[in-house]
């Protein structure tokens, strides 16, 4: 038998059967602890094998702290694992029925493998052995959420709020099935609260512009698409919104302007392509300088070109091609 797989041979017996092969310092949490900072280094050096031996020893000698199966599971994922470490954990329940981590991390990994209703089963595992650990809420009220389950959602998400109140992606998730309910209040404090916890949570401000945007504060709502677009210019929901709001606004220069960006984004959507082609026209019936109008008219006409391309069946694409080839001037719009 080769090196290596004399290697994988103990990595699995160490994986699979869950035994100490190795004994440092005098107490388990000490051992935990060296095992957890020889795996680490492993970890670092890509010697992921050995890190797994380690950091499973680790777990095992301090079978409720966390970052001991953080560390596990993040390499599992490095070496996409996933099925491997769901065998692991499987394994680990059945010996430790009544660890609450140990569920809880075999819930995050269905979660990671998209299996929703067996993470769901594993977090509420969890919080009912452990009800004042936030960690099992929080994650249940994730997975309720991504089911369609919003009223479990709110109820997990409410629970994990009064054990942890600080928590920016529950404020987020809370302020997220408010805005399904069309209850703005309550939404925009749970998102505003969310923000100021963590300002990169992305799709918080998305759903904090809705509510400014249905609620008649368009200054507000362009200012929340622009942050999201500073942070990443490819976000297409945002650069989307914001182009219809200039539309709308009869700001047709910016309206051109962003649409031009997002239909480099979204190369395949024809209804990008057609408000583009729209958004020029109207830029053009606004101008006196007969060049300027030649040259956007010229760009609508690929627009609404492009617009059939990818959708033949676009009526008022193609009968804006119509009047745009005729000596119409540019700025009628079809019905």
């Amino acid at each position: 038998m080769s090196v290596m797989n004399r290697l994988r041979s103990v990595v699995a017996l160490a994986i699979l059967l869950l035994v100490p092969v190795f004994v440092h310092g005098t107490t388990p949490e000490e051992a935990a602890k060296s095992y957890f900072e020889e795996g680490k280094e492993l970890s670092k050096q890509q010697r992921y094998d050995e890190g797994l031996v380690k950091l499973t020893l680790a777990v095992q000698a301090s079978l409720e702290t966390h970052k001991y199966h953080q560390a596990l599971f993040m390499t599992y994922m490095a070496l996409r694992r996933g099925v491997q470490a769901i065998d692991v954990y499987k394994k680990m329940a059945g010996e430790h029925p009544d660890s609450p981590t140990v569920h809880y991390w075999l819930g995050r990994l269905y979660l990671q493998s998209q299996s929703l209703d067996a993470a769901a089963l594993e977090f509420r595992k969890a919080a009912e052995l452990a009800p004042k650990d936030d960690h099992a809420w929080i994650s249940l009220g994730h997975t309720y959420y991504r089911q369609g389950k919003d009223a479990e959602a709110m109820a997990a998400y409410q629970t994990a709020n009064k054990l942890s109140p600080k928590v920016a992606a529950v404020h987020a998730g809370l302020g997220s099935l408010y805005l399904k309910r069309s209850d703005y209040p309550k939404a925009q404090r749970e998102l505003e609260t969310a923000l100021r916890l963590d300002p990169s949570l992305t799709e918080a401000r998305f759903d904090l512009s809705l509510i400014y945007e249905r609620q008649g504060e368009i200054a507000k709502a362009v200012k929340e698409w622009r942050r999201i677009l500073d942070d990443d210019p490819n976000e297409s929901a945002a650069r989307e919104r914001l182009a219809r709001t200039y539309f709308e606004q009869q700001q047709y220069e910016d309206a051109v302007r962003e649409y031009s960006t997002l239909s480099q984004v979204r190369q395949g959507a024809p209804e990008v392509f057609f408000a583009l082609g729209e958004a020029q026209v109207m830029l053009a019936a606004s101008l006196t300088d007969s060049d300027d109008k030649h040259q956007l008219k010229d760009l609508a006409l690929q627009a609404f070109q492009r617009t059939l391309e990818l959708d033949p069946n676009h009526a008022r694409a193609r009968r804006y091609l119509d009047i745009l080839s005729s000596k119409n001037t540019p700025g009628q719009v079809p019905q």
